[in-house]
């Protein structure tokens, strides 16, 4: 399936949630009617796609495979987003500047190594020292570059917050999520709980504390009002 023929598929789905939505709209007498939830969710999702620029991309036939595949186990939902998907990934990371002294994640090296690794380090540390790393290591964070000049935007801005942690997330740090009341959980983190708290304490110049959690493999902080 090409992007083309992508595209007139999606041309095809929003020519028949429009003619829906014309017909809801004479029914009601109501120009403001808008269609069911989902629905209306999906016309709004097409609309933002046909305003892409549709391009044709080669590729070889086990590539194609393989990314059909992921679409099939819904890591993507077309061809075309799962693409979109690699180039922005691409120049997230910086992938055209790396070469054969190692991986580059904008003005950072990236070095693999195993958590048992990571474990024995932090374990030669107390708590405290743990913690006091994370404030320096804070305070120094690349991330904090990243927010400022490529987002425009504050790290210690709470509407970054979310943003900031996606990027965390991204470079490994585990599945991290936080919630209105500015509950952060982290799922299999990298990093213990003291060197967490202090990194984002520094990160967002706010007051953590670590809430207790059932689960060994997650991190749970609270931001502290």
């Amino acid at each position: 399936m090409s992007l083309r023929f992508e595209e007139s598929l999606l041309m095809r789905e929003k020519m028949e949630l429009d003619a829906k939505l014309k017909k809801l709209r004479k029914d009601k007498n109501d120009d403001r009617v808008q269609l069911p939830k989902t629905e209306q969710a999906r016309l709004d999702e097409i609309n933002e796609l046909l305003k892409k620029k549709i391009i044709s991309v080669t590729m070889t036939q086990s590539l194609v495979n393989h990314i059909d595949d992921l679409v099939k186990e819904r890591a993507g939902r077309s061809r075309a987003q799962m693409i979109e998907d690699s180039v922005r990934w691409f120049l997230d990371f910086t992938v055209h500047k790396w070469n054969e002294r190692g991986i580059y994640v904008n003005t950072s090296r990236a070095v693999f190594e195993s958590e048992a690794i990571s474990s024995l380090f932090f374990s030669k540390l107390t708590p405290s020292d743990q913690y006091d790393l994370g404030i320096t290591a804070g305070g120094q964070s690349p991330i904090a570059d990243v927010v400022r000049l490529i987002y425009g935007e504050s790290p210690e801005n709470v509407d970054s917050r979310g943003l900031v942690l996606n990027l965390l997330q991204d470079n490994g740090w585990g599945s991290i999520s936080i919630n209105e009341q500015g509950l952060i959980v982290i799922g299999s983190p990298f990093y213990p709980a003291p060197f967490i708290r202090g990194y984002l304490e520094s990160l967002f110049k706010t007051k953590l504390k670590v809430v207790e959690t059932n689960v060994k493999e997650n991190v749970a902080l609270q931001v502290v009002k």
